[in-house]
C-alpha cells in the first residue's frame, strides 16, 4: 500500500511589489493588420499611457535593424538551427 505523504502548510510570506515604473510597452501588430493597412512586414505599435489615455505610435523596423538582424542570423545559423530542433 503506497504510503501517503503530509505537506505542512505554512503561512506565505507577504512580499512587497513595487509598481512599474515604466508607462509604454510594445506590442506586435496582427499579418492581417499589417497588410490591409500598408505597414512594412514586422511593425510593431508603442503603447504609452499618460494622463489617463493611451496613445499609439507604430513603429517600422529601420533598415539598418534589417542589416544587423540578417548578418547575426547569418552568423548564428548553425545556433539558431540546433535551438529550433531542440524545441522551445
Amino acid at each position: 500500500m503506497p504510503e501517503i505523504l503530509e505537506i505542512e502548510q505554512t503561512e506565505a510570506e507577504e512580499v512587497q511589489i513595487d509598481k512599474p515604473k515604466w508607462d509604454s510597452w510594445v506590442v506586435e501588430i496582427p499579418q492581417e493588420i499589417i497588410e490591409a493597412q500598408d505597414l512594412a512586414k514586422n511593425s510593431l505599435v508603442v503603447l504609452t499611457y499618460q494622463n489617463g489615455k493611451i496613445e499609439s505610435e507604430i513603429t517600422s523596423p529601420s533598415s539598418k535593424m534589417k542589416a544587423i538582424s540578417k548578418r547575426l542570423l547569418d552568423e548564428n545559423r548553425e545556433v539558431n538551427e540546433e535551438l529550433k530542433r531542440l524545441g522551445d
